[in-house]
């Protein structure tokens, strides 16, 4: 289902990420302020209680030391009012503000004790200067009178108008203050995510316009090391690797076009004579023809190994494997062939862990390929060397170029191309080497042989190929 430019906007990882931001900090501002004016709050009345109750002791020490009760009481600021209460309730004195009223609280504590009440029966008369401190809150602290000539208690109240004035003007401030808060952090969170991303936008833009028949562009790489940064670079690299998969895949598809279009053509040749001319030579004939199926069908063998190698899901049987005695399996075939003398007086006790068919298939190229190179003499020789066993296959044929001792382990490639493509092979065999060597963890390389080339394969004794 399509979305509208509004579920694009709310799809957007900036937007999200801005209402997030400004949910989680609004909701975190709210609950400080709320702590905050919760605290103001408890502060400003505990002050007022505070000073309600040094008032109140002080006008009880007064009526207890002196023996006497004052006309008026006074108080220290207009917002307080004092009364001295008798037992019965009748109100014996009192500060001018609340002159004639009824007694502040019903309930008198015990002589020398003192008790605390909010929200108590006070109505303050006007003050001095016309003002009047009414409909407010008062903290009223009782001190009960112990000792003088009245048996009752001191009250005094302590408005708490001032109080409820700033705790209020504070929720107000907030009340403004933390959506505008909320709105900027949001905006600031989605700016600087934008910022944050515009390389992301930038590699999703390139990525969008790779073709699969262009796949030499790359993403930009931002100049901060980040995560992003890191994105960029492992995306060229994947970039690369396909690319060079991809140029691989197309090599591949056309050297083996290559390859079958001759075989091909002469096999249907071959065949057209017999069919339209059958005669003596027919017999011939198809057995030309039966060689070169057989040599296509080693082809697409060759291949079929290599495309299991390259997706890992070439054949891993691990087991013990005696190293040298491949080795001694394929001199012998070689020998039977006549064509070169064979030497295997470097071939010591070897074992190792892997798998046997694809190491006998390594032993057997790499013999076919000194077979095929060399004038009159190919030498094996193994070594055990404690990690790792080391596989040697020489031949005294024209050697390999330094500048061609890496490319001959790539696929088509041969070193001599004047040769008929019967007597040189496809060019696969020493590939094939390479990726079951690789497979179970060793290397292989050519080196000088002196005369002719000598193949050098080392791997490791308890290395388990690598696949399912």
């Amino acid at each position: 289902m399509r979305r509208g430019p509004f579920g694009r906007l709310v799809g957007s990882v900036k937007v999200r990420a801005a209402f997030a931001a400004a949910l989680i900090v609004g909701a975190a501002f709210a609950a400080s302020g709320a702590v905050a004016t919760s605290l103001l709050r408890s502060t400003l009345y505990t002050s007022a209680t505070g000073a309600a109750r040094a008032e109140a002791f002080d006008i009880a020490s007064f009526i207890e030391t002196r023996g006497r009760v004052p006309r008026r009481l006074p108080v220290a600021a207009q917002e307080m009012a004092a009364q001295v209460v008798g037992v019965g309730g009748r109100v014996v004195t009192s500060s001018a503000n609340v002159a004639g009223l009824a007694p502040m609280l019903s309930r008198l504590p015990a002589p020398g004790a003192s008790s605390t009440g909010l929200d108590a029966n006070v109505h303050l008369r006007p003050g001095r200067f016309g003002e009047t401190v009414l409909d407010y809150r008062f903290a009223v602290v009782a001190q009960g009178l112990a000792g003088g000539p009245v048996r009752g208690a001191v009250l005094v109240a302590y408005s708490l108008g001032a109080s409820d004035k700033a705790v209020a003007l504070v929720d107000r401030t907030l009340l403004v203050v933390l959506p505008v808060l909320a709105v900027l952090v949001g905006a600031l969170v989605w700016l600087l995510t934008g910022r944050a991303l515009r390389p992301v936008e930038l590699i999703r833009a390139e990525v969008a316009e790779l073709s699969g028949g262009d796949l030499s562009r790359r993403v930009p790489v931002p100049v901060a090391r980040d995560e992003i940064g890191r994105l960029a670079s492992t995306m060229n690299l994947m970039l690369a690797r396909l690319e060079t998969a991809t140029s691989r895949q197309r090599q591949l598809v056309a050297d083996v076009s290559h390859e079958l279009r001759n075989p091909l053509a002469a096999l249907r040749a071959q065949l057209e004579v017999a069919v339209s001319d059958p005669g003596e030579d027919t017999a011939e004939l198809l057995h030309g023809s039966v060689a070169d199926v057989d040599r296509m069908t080693g082809l697409v063998n060759d291949l079929l190994t290599l495309a299991r190698i390259d997706e890992g899901t070439a054949p891993a049987s691990v087991s013990e494997v005696d190293l040298d005695e491949l080795v001694l399996e394929s001199a012998e075939s070689l020998g039977r062939r006549g064509r070169v003398e064979v030497s295997v007086a470097g071939v010591g006790a070897a074992r190792l862990r892997g798998d046997a068919a694809q190491l006998r298939r390594v032993v057997r190229n790499l013999a076919d390929n000194a077979e095929r190179h060399a004038r009159s003499r190919v030498a094996f020789a193994v070594r055990d060397e404690g990690e790792s066993v080391v596989l040697a296959v020489s031949d005294d044929g024209p050697g390999v170029p330094e500048d061609m001792r890496e490319r001959v382990f790539e696929r088509f490639v041969r070193i001599d191309e004047s040769r008929s493509r019967r007597e040189s092979g496809a060019g696969l065999g020493l590939a094939i080497v390479r990726e079951i060597v690789r497979a179970h963890g060793g290397e292989v390389w050519v080196e000088d042989g002196a005369p002719g080339a000598r193949f050098v394969v080392r791997l490791p004794e308890s290395r388990r190929p690598s696949g399912p």
